[in-house]
């Protein structure tokens, strides 16, 4: 890393991911070099079965960027997921940066979490990553509040115990996972670890079944958290803005299903999430050959609303510059 970008701002920002999504995820860290070009990045990706081709080939993507430092983790425990895996019908992968504050150096005290492949850095995230969490678990954009006397407010801890109403509400997620940020430092001190985890996911399923009358109840990463750190996350905007599509920060485009006009703020994080396919699933007029879907199904853009297509769009501008430099790259 150049003495030039350690004078300037530094995230630390971080996936978990298996080999499917690595050429998507190469697409995001084109987009992060990019738009993050000020600063300088320490990238921590979690996994337990990509390939070293694929690690190398990443690795080697970051060092031409320049300002992104590749940091790979691998986790040894994979199978110990597994309970949250039977809760939530979800890979383990998306249940490793529930442990990140055991997985990433200790030095780090907080860390920006964004689901591989399909989110992308397109604006100025230093709001978002510095804010204060205000000695809460996480810093969350908000997918749900709660009535209060008319009014949106926070859910509590003790919501919890109403499984009929509020605790269902809770495990469809307060907030979408795709972004939030970490305070690592707090969750070492609490002692947050796998085994509460599993616990509490038993317990939450034990109480739901109950509730649905022995049916199983799923729920994947963002239900849990929601669950163990209800009235401890940290809303970002809150209290000043309540509202639930003020999300410049995690800017899901099924945003468009609901809304038929554009935000009346820029979003710094695209989140490819509430749409019927991911955008390496499109059929576009031209794609790059090295990125061949290799006889996979594809999917016709006007499935999409047309202000969806132009960020479709926008993540096949990166998909070219990233070809474009793994050619000059050798690869």
């Amino acid at each position: 890393m150049s003495q030039e970008y350690k004078q300037h701002f530094q995230y630390n920002i971080l996936t978990s991911s298996d080999n499917n999504l690595v050429p998507a995820m190469a697409v995001s860290l084109t987009a992060m070099a990019k738009n993050l070009a000020h600063a300088y990045v320490d990238f921590y990706l979690l996994h337990s079965q990509i390939t070293s081709e694929n690690i190398q080939m990443l690795a080697a993507l970051c060092n031409g960027y320049g300002n992104i430092v590749f940091h790979e983790i691998k986790v040894q425990n994979p199978e110990a997921y597994d309970p949250l895996v039977r809760a939530g019908r979800w890979y383990r992968e998306t249940y490793y940066p529930l442990c990140a504050h055991q997985l990433l150096p200790n030095s780090i005290d907080r860390v920006l979490y964004l689901d591989a492949g399909d989110t992308l850095i397109v604006g100025d995230i230093e709001p978002y990553y510095t804010c204060d969490f205000e000695d809460n678990f996480l810093l969350v954009t908000p997918q749900r509040y709660k009535l209060k006397n008319g009014i949106p407010a926070l859910y509590e801890p003790d919501d919890i115990a109403d499984r009929k109403n509020l605790l269902p509400e809770i495990l469809e997620g307060l907030f979408n996972s795709g972004s939030y940020m970490i305070n690592l430092k707090k969750m070492r001190e609490e002692g947050i670890d796998l085994a509460w985890y599993c616990y509490l996911t038993e317990q939450l399923r034990k109480a739901m079944r109950k509730e649905e009358k022995g049916k199983s109840v799923y729920f994947g990463d963002q239900g849990l958290l929601s669950a163990a750190f209800v009235g401890e996350l940290k809303y970002y905007g809150y209290p000043e803005i309540r509202d639930r599509w003020y999300n410049p920060y995690n800017f899901c485009i099924g945003y468009y299903d609901q809304v038929d006009q554009k935000p009346d703020y820029e979003p710094a994080i695209i989140h490819f999430a509430g749409v019927p396919f991911k955008p390496w699933k499109a059929s576009y007029p031209i794609f790059p050959e090295r990125f061949s879907r290799a006889g996979g199904e594809t999917r016709e853009l006007s499935e999409l609303k047309p202000l969806q297509v132009e960020y479709y769009f926008l993540w096949l501008e990166y998909l070219f510059l990233t070809d474009k430099v793994f050619s000059m790259l050798g690869y």
